[in-house]
């Protein structure tokens, strides 16, 4: 009976000792885990990595200006298609040089200025304006066959009837070109009814602005200085053509007196 109790105590110890030392293990098990986490996690994370407590990363854009990405590529400079690059066309001279015509004398010019039916003589620019108003001039604007030039010493006006006659003859000398390459060409206007003021201020710089009272003066001439032509397919021979033929009928007819200068045509209405 005592030997049953002795090996019973014996078998309790035992149990208690296999017990404690199963713990033992497992806490270890656990303790080493630990260990090889913490060295893992050490190992996986990049060295520069801050936690929530340290500087907040900056925005990439913000990253991106601060280090502007270089572009490894060589710089290409692209130029524009020669179809794209709009082709200049050069105007066609309307002057002595090309255009041969009787010369009318300047007082004939002056003369038929002055008999004109609505002729004055327009001192300065109120009386352009108050023959705006009377209807002794009127504006002129583009019209088929020709064009005004930017005027920068005379003013876009003219009596009626000159304006008549600047008309009738740019329609015939569109008429010339119909069917032609040239067909499109416009004659340039650049000088119409000019102020004394501005006649006198012209005659420093250029001869051909007579000192004496000019027939621009009355609203009674215009210069025909280019023709201008479409583009480059069309030559400058057949407008050349035309503004001689158109010039010379209507010198022949009496309509009108001309004055071949350096630069231009100079052409008065006669009465």
């Amino acid at each position: 009976m005592v030997g049953c109790v002795y090996i019973h105590e014996i078998a309790g110890m035992l149990i208690q000792n296999r017990k404690r030392y199963r713990w033992d293990r497992i806490g270890m098990v656990l303790g080493c885990f630990a260990l090889v986490s913490v060295a893992l996690a050490s190992w996986v994370a990049p060295k520069d990595m801050k936690t929530g407590s340290e500087e907040v990363l900056a925005h990439p854009e913000q990253i991106m200006e601060k280090v502007p990405a270089l572009d490894p590529r060589p710089i290409v400079k692209i130029q524009a298609s020669p179809a794209l690059v709009e082709e200049e066309v050069k105007p066609c001279s309307c002057n002595r040089h090309v255009l041969k015509l009787a010369k009318n004398p300047y007082t004939q010019h002056r003369k038929a200025a002055r008999n004109l039916p609505h002729s004055f003589f327009v001192k300065d620019k109120s009386e352009l304006q108050a023959g705006l108003r009377n209807g002794k001039l009127v504006e002129v604007k583009d019209g088929r066959g020709y064009h005004v030039s930017a005027l920068s010493h005379s003013h876009a006006v003219l009596l009626p009837e000159v304006k008549k006659l600047l008309q009738d003859m740019a329609n015939d000398f569109a008429d010339l070109l119909v069917g032609t390459p040239s067909e499109g060409t416009k004659f340039r206007v650049t000088s119409l009814t000019r102020t004394a003021w501005q006649q006198s201020r012209l005659g420093r710089k250029n001869y051909n602005a007579i000192d004496e009272a000019s027939t621009h003066s009355y609203g009674a001439s215009f210069d025909i200085a280019f023709t201008d032509r479409p583009d480059n397919s069309a030559g400058c021979s057949a407008p050349t053509r035309a503004m001689q033929k158109v010039l010379s009928e209507y010198q022949n007819q009496k309509r009108i007196l001309v004055i071949p200068e350096k630069d231009c045509m100079h052409v008065t209405l006669r009465p």
